[in-house]
């Protein structure tokens, strides 16, 4: 799922990744979390940017021991 999103988004097809790294942040994958993240911050593949939610998913993938998403919480 993580990886699929990646692709998608390398071949700037953000919607399809935002399908797929939600469907890997779902399945509780640190990585999926903090690009979904990063997607929803950068209003990738979505409407409009949604930062409070971006802020939830970096929480998320924060507390899971990823330390760019940590990163992004100090920052």
């Amino acid at each position: 799922m993580y990886k699929l999103g990646i692709i998608y988004d390398n071949r700037q097809e953000h919607e399809q990744a935002v399908q797929w790294l939600t469907k890997g942040a779902d399945a509780g994958l640190p990585r999926a979390m903090f690009n979904l993240a990063v997607c929803l911050d950068a209003r990738e593949g979505v409407a409009a940017p949604d930062h409070s939610l971006a802020a939830g998913w970096y929480r998320r993938a924060a507390n899971e021991g990823h330390g760019g998403a940590a990163d992004n919480l100090s920052g």
